[in-house]
């Protein structure tokens, strides 16, 4: 089961006299890790982790290779990737430009067709709160919200706090650390992978 949110369209692109209207947004639930996707492959297929682990990083190290030298990419029915270049800062005339001053910069993806449209599964609307309520939350709430939203799914991350409570990004992680450092929930991973989870009930 996925969810999905409805938000208000942003102010400035909307038009003067234009009805302020709302759209769908999907609430994320948290990340999914390689790790997982590997096992989980792994225990479907057969085949040894390490072995999907190193098709993993040599398709990674061909994809950039190629990129490299100005291919398109294509990778099965995920997508096509792209290479992207920028020039250290803007010129007028193209002669004032020399071919040192731009350097690669980053990745495009573009997904195929049948990838776009392969997603299946039921989606409910999620009740959750706008950021002009979020100070109505007062502290053993916000505790009590994590608690309870960690029972029902196991874990909860920063991004579905802030969903949930309207906190935002700042604030939403140091709440989450404050509630790790008093003991109440305990912080897994860092960066894009950090989660919290339950602490383990003492025997």
């Amino acid at each position: 089961m996925a969810y999905y949110n409805l938000k208000k369209k942003p102010s400035l692109t909307t038009k003067e006299g234009e009805t302020e209207t709302m759209y769908a947004d999907i609430v994320y639930s948290g990340t999914i890790p390689a790790e997982r996707l590997i096992r989980t492959v792994a225990k479907r297929t057969g085949f040894k982790e390490g072995v999907i682990d190193g098709i993993l990083t040599e398709l990674k190290d061909d994809v950039l290779e190629y990129l490299g030298e100005g291919y398109h990419v294509e990778l099965g029915e995920f997508g096509f990737f792209s290479a992207k270049v920028k020039a250290s800062r803007l010129v007028a005339n193209k002669n004032d430009l020399r071919s040192e001053s731009v350097a690669f910069d980053g990745v495009n993806f573009r997904a195929s067709k049948s990838f776009r449209q392969g997603i299946r599964g039921d989606l409910e609307r999620k009740k959750c709160v706008d950021f002009n309520t979020s100070r109505k939350w007062d502290r053993e709430a916000l505790k009590r919200l994590v608690l309870q939203y960690i029972r029902q799914h196991g874990f909860i991350t920063r991004t579905t706090y802030t969903e949930l409570t309207g906190r935002l990004k700042n604030t939403a992680l140091a709440d989450l650390k404050s509630f790790a450092s008093e003991g109440i929930i305990k912080r897994i991973g860092h960066g894009n992978q950090m989660h919290f989870v339950a602490l383990p009930k003492e025997e």
